[in-house]
């Protein structure tokens, strides 16, 4: 899905640099975005237990600065955080009780289509960055905090409609993906195999405000 996604992006660039030859309507170039919504983990779960499915999905946060060099593109910074939490039991019969967050943030490319009118902006994004993952877990009467980082990929979709001068209202579609091979658990390094990677990809929908203006 990322792939198809990255894509699309991508092949949006041309039109999108076409179309903005013909249009002369205000273009700002700073954009500071800030966004809550709910996410849900893409990875394969080892069973459909109430537990694995209550640490799949949660809320998230996402905030940005973007600084554009013309009408269509441009590069930035962006943050999300997502969180989730639950208990019961594991595939091996323990009780399990989980608290994770996963973050992550880096550097954006951006393309943006603004409408005739200037109040709406249609944008896209593609990033690499650091994807981290932490889980204060308790696994049977045992304490099991584990934490970990990998290199991971973004895409987005979204959009922007003014509410009042340089205050937009926007809603964003973003897909992350990654995987960790190894982890910390209670301090001590851990290799994992090809059956135990732990998957951090996941689908984002938010809503939230930005302030576009320079």
């Amino acid at each position: 899905m990322l792939k198809k996604i990255v894509l699309a992006a991508l092949v949006s660039l041309p039109f999108l640099a076409t179309y903005a030859q013909d249009i002369e309507t205000p273009s700002p170039r700073l954009r500071i975005s800030a966004s809550g919504g709910y996410a849900y983990r893409l990875g394969k779960k080892p069973s459909s237990n109430d537990y694995y499915k209550n640490i799949s999905r949660g809320p998230a946060f996402e905030a940005g600065f973007s600084y554009f060099f013309n009408r269509q593109s441009g590069i930035g910074i962006k943050y999300s955080e997502f969180s989730s939490s639950g208990s019961g039991n594991l595939v091996t019969g323990q009780f399990a009780s989980s608290n994770i967050k996963i973050r992550y943030a880096g550097p954006v490319y951006q393309t943006r289509l603004i409408s005739y009118s200037g109040n709406f902006h249609f944008l896209s994004g593609i990033s690499l960055g650091y994807l981290g993952y932490r889980d204060n877990a308790v696994i049977g009467p045992a304490g099991a905090n584990s934490k970990g980082s990998t290199i991971g990929a973004m895409a987005e979709l979204g959009g922007d409609l003014r509410i009042v001068r340089k205050l937009f209202a926007g809603i964003l579609i973003s897909v992350y993906s990654g995987k960790l091979s190894s982890m910390q658990v209670n301090g001590a390094s851990v290799k994992l195999n090809e059956q135990q990677l732990e998957s951090l990809s996941r689908i984002e929908g938010s809503v939230g405000l930005r302030y576009s203006f320079f």
